[in-house]
């Protein structure tokens, strides 16, 4: 594998990170467009689940048939021009429609990318995937950053349409450099984790404590994208641009998490850090979130300050979880691994949508920094799956 095209790829993850979570850090400029209640913005949001679930049951046949070229391509095309257009919209249910297709064209790029990546680390023999999964992450960091610059003074509208069509016009050009080299459909085996509903329905059987695992770990990150900038401004009272810092401060932490795991599984077990990694950032980010709440009634920099620090240290308990816990479910099963992460996949994405709507609703009962500290207990919870890990 060449440095030319280990570099290509490595953009195709960060562009896709850097366009698709262009929205996330703006979501209170949505929320103020549509003009609705938090109950029926969390249903607004949560309908992209049911995309990506939708494309997640039927994309391995479509990817095994035209390969990874031609669904990049329209996958890419789909994605972006609904972000276009959705920054524009006040109709709720238009939103929600468009909703559901921009999930099932970041669930159908996600696969097809990452068949890719791993066809060519099996190939090549190098070990690429956390590599190009740490380029997402700097690319929805890069974005976050940008949303923090310009949120002052530079409409969503604007905003967002620059830069997914910049995003849109790169893409294209590296797919176009990949060309040669992107799988064909007869070329994708189960190896490369893209598989058939035909696949998961011969041998569907579900983990349920590693699935439960899962959903634990990675509410806190899909609630704080939701509803973190939200939190920012309408409760902490801070402008357009420094609502996105939290956020800035959760990826920062997941960054760090993920660069700090090498050395720290040399020297301690799996279950070790499962139990102590979740345990201490579920709780830190619970106690300084809410404390930094109502601190910021009456001095509001030194509560967001300490806000900042929840969401930094949740950041780093939750980094390396969801990968780890696949890994576990592999060694768990005799099966085909992409069987395994296609289930746990489509379960999660069925028990995220609920728990996101079930979330947003208890707004209306307990306020939005109360509502936080749920899924930041359910982070702590994770502590007691330690058991799954090496010891």
């Amino acid at each position: 594998m060449g440095r030319a095209e280990k570099q290509a790829l490595a953009a195709m993850f960060g562009l896709f990170g850097f366009g698709v979570m262009t929205l996330g850090p703006r979501m209170p400029d949505i929320k103020y467009n549509l003009g609705v209640s938090n109950g029926t913005f969390g249903i607004i949001l949560s309908s992209g689940s049911i995309g990506a679930l939708v494309s997640l049951l039927t994309m391995g046949h479509i990817v095994h048939r035209i390969g990874v070229k031609s669904v990049l391509l329209v996958s890419t095309f789909t994605m972006y021009g609904t972000l276009a257009i959705m920054v524009h919209l006040h109709n709720p249910v238009i939103y929600l429609i468009l909703n559901l297709i921009c999930g099932a064209s970041w669930s159908s790029y996600h696969i097809a990318i990452n068949a890719q990546a791993f066809h060519r680390q099996k190939d090549s023999g190098q070990t690429i995937i956390p590599f190009m999964h740490g380029f997402w992450t700097a690319g929805a960091l890069g974005s976050a950053v940008v949303a923090s610059l310009v949120a002052r003074t530079i409409p969503i509208t604007w905003h967002v349409d620059t830069l997914v069509t910049v995003d849109f016009i790169v893409t294209m050009c590296v797919i176009y450099l990949l060309r040669n080299v992107l799988l064909q459909g007869r070329e994708i085996t189960d190896s490369d984790g893209v598989v058939t509903l035909k696949d998961i329905a011969k041998s569907f059987k579900i983990d349920w404590f590693i699935s439960i695992a899962v959903l634990c770990s990675q509410t806190l990150e899909t609630m704080l994208g939701d509803w973190g900038s939200i939190f920012a401004r309408e409760e902490i009272g801070v402008n357009a641009s420094l609502a996105v810092l939290p956020y800035i401060f959760f990826m920062g932490g997941m960054i760090f998490g993920r660069i700090s795991f090498g050395p720290l599984s040399k020297r301690w077990s799996e279950q070790r850090l499962i139990r102590i990694f979740p345990l201490v950032g579920g709780l830190t980010f619970s106690i300084f979130m809410y404390t930094g709440y109502l601190v910021s009634k009456n001095h509001q920099l030194l509560g967001f300050a300490i806000v900042d620090i929840a969401f930094l240290v949740g950041g780093v308990g939750i980094s390396f979880l969801g990968p780890l816990f696949l890994a576990i479910a592999g060694r768990r099963s005799d099966r085909p691994s992409g069987v395994i992460v296609a289930e746990i996949g489509a379960l999660n994405q069925i028990l995220n949508f609920a728990v996101r709507v079930v979330l947003a609703w208890t707004i209306h009962i307990i306020g939005l920094p109360l509502m936080l500290v749920i899924p930041a207990l359910m982070l702590a919870a994770v502590t007691f799956f330690a058991a799954a890990g090496k010891a």
